[in-house]
């Protein structure tokens, strides 16, 4: 019998620049003396260290019709192409533990500042052509065009003035009108781009100086007591916001609003109080107050709502704690674990586009610092603040977040988007881990002997200063998996934030952020104090001005791309060929086809489409 093997050799003529795989070659070698494979390890000579080449995969198989050949993934240099074990069952003991070994020299924790999550010391792996491709699209969106449309001077000369900076570089948004239109305030906190943040109000608050009479004209036919009875009151409440950027010029709100279902089920703001402790200077604020001082308020809200969103939602945890998630996995699973092998593609790019965020977004008068009104430090503030607050079973897991919010059940939120897609795939992937982990772990008992996915599973909560990443909410008893549900539950929370949970934050922020009073970045000036009549011309006193606003379109428009990475389940890079665990792959992508159909059904009868939850437009990793 004739056996081959093939590896596929990549050049490329920038050596700073992973090429694309279409530039590619293979080689064939011959030997019909081999017996079966189980694993491959591959050496560069001393000369080939400069050479830009990459190994994709290696087949091997009998070369006929009809036969499927044996695919290995590459999954770094130092990796051995080879099968699935679990430790009790690897043929080779000995060198899996030494890669072990290397691994956690490579693979340390740090926190790049005092009380975030940890991140990986040293990143390892970095794919440079995609940390350079985010960051020229950054750079060429700069244009003379872009400037000649902004700068005009600093000041906005009208409503139409803000929206004619919109054409073929930086497109329109889909709404112009949430700034002053209730509704479609109420819906950004159920389809906008920090939907979980609104939980149900079961008490107003002693610190919300608001009166049953004061809140009468809103409540429909309800009194104070019988909105609250009848699950119709809602609540945000940003206390973490106070005092939290004491060292930056701008003044950040740490808001309260109120929110109610009316009679028609659409949920509209019906107070809102700007900062915690009521004051003569810090009235609540009303819908019946006059029009520009209600949408001043509701503008000032949504800045501080954007911060938390850009700070916590989105940089805090995701981008940041699931880097310290890859980091644990590479320290204790090695790459022929069958966990490993799950979880990996869920984490490619992220610590690249992590190290782009902390080199142009994060750095000292870079993107955060210029058009939010926290800046670098005050967001690194906010997140410390939440990193004791947010649990991986509750905060990163989407049922349970509902649930604890009080607004899962469609008869307390009848319409909210983001809920009722996120679920499809948050189940999706469920079902997958469920079916991937019952295939590899038969009984409890297996797993309970599953020396590596116990450490791994020991060092997630441990605290920081005792070496470990210092997660709340992991699932398990004294440091352990006792059971395969509590496994199930941890790699779920994991993949679903690296995918979904990363996309319902991050790629409508073009559709919210672009048109500067739908939802402020950054505010100038300071907060009404009083109930005192306003205009349209202290609004557009109040949105930042025209420089700051193109740096935050450059930024924005990349980020809600969809342009760097592969849909969910079409994996960049393979890591499962086991036909078994194939099958649970196909069985995944078919489910997303299914939700993919579903949402499209759903968008074609909703008054306003919400199309970032559909499958085809998640990536599988936190790659931009």
């Amino acid at each position: 019998m004739s056996r081959r093997q093939g590896v596929k050799r990549v050049a490329s003529s920038d050596q700073d620049e992973r090429p694309s795989l279409k530039s590619g070659f293979t080689f064939h070698i011959d030997n019909p003396n081999w017996g079966d494979v189980s694993g491959v390890q591959l050496r560069k000579h001393s000369d080939g260290e400069s050479t830009c080449w990459i190994v994709e995969s290696i087949t091997e198989g009998e070369i006929k019709p009809g036969v499927e050949p044996q695919t290995f993934s590459m999954i770094a240099w130092s990796a051995k192409c080879e099968g699935t074990y679990l430790p009790k069952d690897d043929p080779n003991p000995e060198r899996r533990e030494e890669t072990l070994i290397e691994q956690r020299k490579l693979y340390e924790y740090t926190q790049r500042s005092p009380g975030i999550p940890c991140q990986s010391k040293e990143p390892q792996n970095l794919e440079r052509a995609h940390y350079t491709k985010a960051a020229l699209q950054i750079v060429e969106s700069r244009t003379a065009e872009a400037k000649e449309v902004f700068f005009h001077g600093k000041e906005w000369k009208d409503l139409n003035d803000v929206k004619n900076i919109f054409g073929c570089l930086f497109p329109a948004p889909s709404d112009f009108t949430r700034w002053d239109d209730d509704v479609k305030f109420g819906m950004q906190r159920f389809a906008g781009t920090n939907n979980g943040m609104i939980r149900l109000c079961e008490e107003i608050p002693k610190k919300l100086a608001v009166t049953p009479a004061m809140l009468k004209p809103f409540l429909e036919k309800d009194t104070l007591q019988s909105a609250l009875s009848y699950n119709r009151l809602f609540i945000i409440d940003h206390s973490i916001l106070d005092d939290c950027n004491k060292e930056s010029e701008s003044v950040v709100c740490s808001p309260i609003a109120l929110f109610y279902r009316r009679n028609d089920d659409t949920i509209v703001p019906i107070a809102i109080q700007l900062f915690q402790d009521p004051a003569d200077d810090n009235p609540v604020f009303l819908p019946s107050d006059n029009k520009y001082t209600w949408i001043l308020a509701k503008m000032w809200f949504n800045n501080a709502d954007a911060n938390v969103h850009q700070s916590i939602s989105h940089l805090g945890y995701t981008h940041i704690v699931m880097e310290g998630f890859e980091v644990s996995v590479h320290r204790h699973l090695a790459q022929s674990h069958p966990m490993y092998k799950l979880m990996l593609p869920h984490f490619v790019h992220l610590a690249t586009i992590n190290e782009l965020a902390l080199a142009i977004l994060l750095n000292e008068g870079g993107f955060v610092d210029t058009v939010m009104s926290t800046g670098t430090k005050g967001a690194y503030e906010l997140i410390k603040r939440y990193q004791p607050k947010w649990r991986l079973n509750v905060d990163g897991t989407l049922p349970a977040s509902l649930k604890e919010r009080k607004v899962e059940k469609p008869e307390v939120v009848p319409d909210y988007p983001f809920r009722e897609d996120a679920l499809l795939t948050y189940n999706a992937i469920l079902q997958y881990v469920t079916d991937y982990v019952l295939l590899y772990y038969p009984s409890d008992n297996v797993l309970s002997q599953d020396y590596e996915v116990q450490n791994w599973r020991a060092e997630l909560d441990r605290p920081i200063e005792k070496g470990g990443l210092g997660v709340l909410g992991i699932e398990g008893v004294n440091g352990k998996f006792t059971s395969r549900d509590q496994l199930i539950q941890v790699v779920t929370s994991i993949i679903y934030t690296c995918s979904a949970g990363h996309a319902g934050v991050n790629f409508k922020q073009y559709d919210e952020y672009a048109f500067p009073m739908n939802y402020p970045s950054k505010m100038r000036g300071k907060p009404p104090s009083d109930k005192r009549s306003h205009s349209e011309r202290d609004v557009l006193q109040a949105i930042q001005d025209r420089s700051d606003h193109y740096q935050l379109l450059t930024i924005i428009k990349i980020l809600s791309e969809h342009s760097f990475g592969k849909a969910l389940g079409n994996f960049e890079v393979k890591y499962i060929f086991e036909q078994k665990a194939l099958d649970i792959v196909n069985k995944f992508r078919a489910e997303l086809k299914k939700i993919h159909a579903t949402i499209q059904e759903r968008n074609s009868k909703r008054a306003i489409r919400y199309d970032y939850m559909d499958p085809i437009l998640i990536p599988n990793s936190i790659s931009i």
